[in-house]
């Protein structure tokens, strides 16, 4: 018989999945009928699931949104992640993880549309949340594990750089989807722009 650690843990589970088949089917949904022309009760019938559900997870429709612009920053942080090179000054950071971006939109350009032009913003605290993980994320690997106050700074700004051109850089492929020199044009500019730090 399972105890009720393991019962938690299958509901924790069995929620997250859930949570995950309502933000695929939100998705899908908002890419067919766009942010506007969605509602819920569309949303938790792609992911077939009673509409109740829906709000069990999600407060509303904005709240789905929010969160797949989350997931798409946390795929791309953990990408970058990845990809980063502890020791390595911040600006190869901040090109690196603008290279990653830009890869990204361009591999899914009406996701690109949708999560950069089709729903509302993510609001200044959304932003502001991911300049603190990018920042932290530079800072920690710029300064080998142990960063100093001047390095916290830096990074913050660099962050705050890093994310806005990652939006310019969404909009410019979804734009011109055949936009490679452009965006290596971008990122030279970027590179010649940021001290090296």
């Amino acid at each position: 018989m399972a105890g009720p650690a393991a019962v938690e843990g299958r509901q924790a589970r069995r929620r997250r999945a859930t949570e995950e088949r309502l933000l695929d089917a939100a998705l899908s949904v908002f890419l067919e009928r766009g942010y506007d022309g969605t509602t819920t009760g569309e949303i938790a019938r792609a992911a077939d699931v009673a509409a109740g559900t829906f709000y069990l997870h999600y407060r509303d429709k904005r709240a789905a949104y929010d969160k797949l612009c989350m997931r798409a920053a946390h795929e791309l942080l953990t990408q970058w992640r990845a990809a980063l090179k502890p020791g390595r000054p911040m600006t190869e950071g901040v090109v690196a993880a603008l290279r990653l971006v830009a890869d990204y939109w361009r591999a899914d350009p009406a996701r690109a549309q949708l999560l950069l032009e089709g729903g509302p913003s993510l609001g200044s605290v959304g932003h502001l949340r991911l300049v603190h993980e990018i920042a932290a994320v530079l800072a920690a690997h710029a300064g080998g594990g142990k960063p100093t106050r001047a390095i916290e700074r830096q990074a913050h700004a660099y962050a705050l750089v890093g994310l806005g051109m990652s939006i310019e850089l969404g909009r410019l492929v979804v734009a011109k989807p055949d936009s490679a020199q452009e965006v290596d044009d971008l990122l030279r500019l970027v590179r010649g722009m940021l001290p090296v730090a």
